[in-house]
């Protein structure tokens, strides 16, 4: 996967959704990638399709969208993709989780107890949810794939140099920009993800099938928010290397 071409700068939220939109089978594709990645086994072949996209919009052929094929390629190509997203993202949770509860037992069996011990474990908390915060505004996840692309080596997407990239003097900016602009594409996710919570607290005929269903369309959902996501990535990769070059 070899960089090339294309154009450079930032661009808005809406430049983004309407690249996606002008391959008129978005909606086709990212319904049938949900119902593929609903399964569970299925999610890297939604997030290589996602990876083939960033790939060749990189190249500057963000649309057509990419069509069903290859199905090997792109499974391994997007379980990559999610062992980076799991690096940067999930594997902070689980590590600040276990120091919370870990100090919080160390200091109640040591007798501390009370408000000191307390204290300590929302410390923790404190301290892994900034370090989240962190690798989720500088985009780490996002970043780490676009240096997967470069030549499609793992090691790339996460090394410590991902860090450095994203949070440097050249790409701060671009990269901190992109996150913001992607928060809004993720809300009828969210809103799906809301809806189809509030009914499985609820007793109903046919309950399971529309649960499912609302499973469904929420991870299709993700799929096209993750599909505008990189378009906005790409952008701020061009305006970095435009930064770097002093251009």
């Amino acid at each position: 996967m070899r960089h090339s071409g294309g154009r450079s700068g930032a661009i808005s939220l809406r430049d983004a959704t309407g690249t996606v939109h002008r391959d008129r089978r978005w909606w086709l594709l990212c319904a049938g990638y949900g119902l593929v990645a609903t399964t569970g086994i299925g999610l890297p072949l939604a997030a290589g399709f996602v990876m083939e996209s960033l790939d060749n919009s990189r190249r500057g052929y963000p649309t057509p969208l990419p069509p069903w094929s290859d199905p090997t390629t792109r499974y391994l190509t997007g379980f990559f993709a999610l062992l980076i997203d799991f690096a940067f993202f999930g594997l902070p949770i689980i590590v600040g989780g276990m120091l919370t509860f870990c100090a919080s037992i160390a200091l109640a069996l040591s007798g501390a107890g009370g408000q000191p011990s307390l204290g300590a474990a929302l410390a923790w908390a404190a301290v892994a949810a900034g370090v989240v915060l962190v690798m989720f505004l500088a985009g780490a996840a996002p970043a780490g794939r676009l240096r997967f692309a470069h030549e499609g080596r793992i090691e790339d997407g996460l090394s410590g140099e991902v860090l450095r990239w994203t949070t440097g003097p050249h790409g701060r900016a671009p990269f901190l920009r992109a996150r913001l602009s992607s928060l809004p594409a993720y809300l009828p996710a969210a809103a799906l993800a809301a809806g189809t919570l509030a009914l499985a607290r609820r007793t109903f005929p046919g309950q399971a099938a529309v649960i499912a269903a609302g499973l469904w369309v929420t991870i299709a959902a993700l799929v096209y928010a993750h599909l505008v996501v990189v378009q906005l990535y790409v952008a701020a990769e061009k305006e970095v290397q435009r930064r770097e070059l002093g251009m």
